[in-house]
């Protein structure tokens, strides 16, 4: 193998369509496939002043990656994925904020791309609420390729 693709998913329609990419790009070029799906803290994240975690905090943490297990486990079994593409397949659940959890994940396996879906929101919903791919791409140390709505129907 020559390498990784990290694959962001979020349990949604446009994250299978990454993940089928993903795939089908890990197969290509003989890379090891990472799946990895993130979840958000609670806003605002507040820590004690001993920079130790509160237990309700620590218990939030838990249920999230619980959750996260979930998420992965439902997306990889998603009848449109061709399970023998996804046999050697890392699963990863991360707690933090996406963009920034996702390109250090990139880092740690010397990730040569990492593949995200898209929500195809449109610009001024994605301005305003703002979009993992956009702010991946802006802190990402690695080439992203955001895969739009309808791009998995056009490979088959």
């Amino acid at each position: 193998m020559t390498g990784s693709i990290v694959c962001g998913v979020d349990g949604s329609p446009d994250a299978v369509a990454a993940l089928r990419v993903g795939a089908q790009l890990a197969e290509q070029l003989d890379a090891r496939l990472v799946v990895a799906h993130v979840t958000r803290p609670p806003q605002p994240v507040s820590v004690t002043p001993l920079g130790g975690m509160p237990q309700a905090l620590a218990t939030h943490v838990d249920a999230q990656l619980r959750l996260g297990e979930r998420v992965l486990e439902q997306t990889l079994v998603d009848p449109g994925l061709d399970g023998a593409e996804l046999a050697d397949v890392e699963r990863r659940v991360l707690y933090g904020i996406p963009a920034d959890r996702l390109a250090d994940l990139a880092d740690e396996e010397e990730a040569m791309l990492i593949v995200v879906g898209s929500r195809g929101r449109g610009a001024f919903r994605a301005a305003f609420l703002g979009s993992v791919s956009s702010e991946l791409i802006g802190v990402a140390r690695c080439p992203v390729l955001v895969v739009p709505p309808g791009a998995v129907e056009a490979l088959i």
